[in-house]
């Protein structure tokens, strides 16, 4: 049993296989945690390619009572390398928990949590974590993605 407690439902590793081999378009998936506290579920998946609505649809999570939710998300990034060398992608796992508008009970649930989710996802070419809605801005998610090497 994972340090948690909670265990991942298999519809979570289904749609990352999917998002991962191309299937039906998928450029996200967000996550959440049972209402119940007892696993990891799919909350969201998109085919959505404006990565603003993407960050949106993280910050403007909220829990069963309204209030802000942390997120877990799988994103495909897309980027052209500079000089043409080609299109390149990297599936980035996000972990979102703003600091400054989610319990700290929900805080400290979705830190423990994070691991069991991205350890049964197999094929994670990022990892990234913010904590308020400035670090989920799109040009230095891109320059890590890259390695400084894409074309903007």
């Amino acid at each position: 049993m994972p340090v948690s407690g909670l265990t991942v439902n298999e519809d979570c590793i289904k749609a990352f296989n999917d998002l991962k081999l191309g299937k039906d378009g998928i450029k996200y998936i967000i996550y959440k945690i049972s209402d119940d506290q007892k696993e990891i579920v799919v909350d969201e998946i998109s085919k959505e390619t404006d990565y603003n609505v993407f960050r949106e649809r993280l910050q403007n999570a909220q829990d069963k009572n309204g209030k802000s939710r942390p997120s877990y998300a799988v994103y495909d990034v897309a980027f052209d390398l500079a000089g043409g060398e080609g299109h390149r992608t990297k599936i980035t796992f996000i972990t979102y928990i703003d600091q400054d508008n989610t319990s700290v009970k929900a805080r400290m649930t979705y830190a423990s949590s994070r691991e069991t989710l991205k350890n049964s996802l197999s094929g994670i070419g990022m990892n990234w974590q913010a904590s308020e809605p400035g670090e989920l801005e799109w040009e230095p998610i891109l320059k890590e993605a890259s390695k400084g090497k894409a074309s903007v």
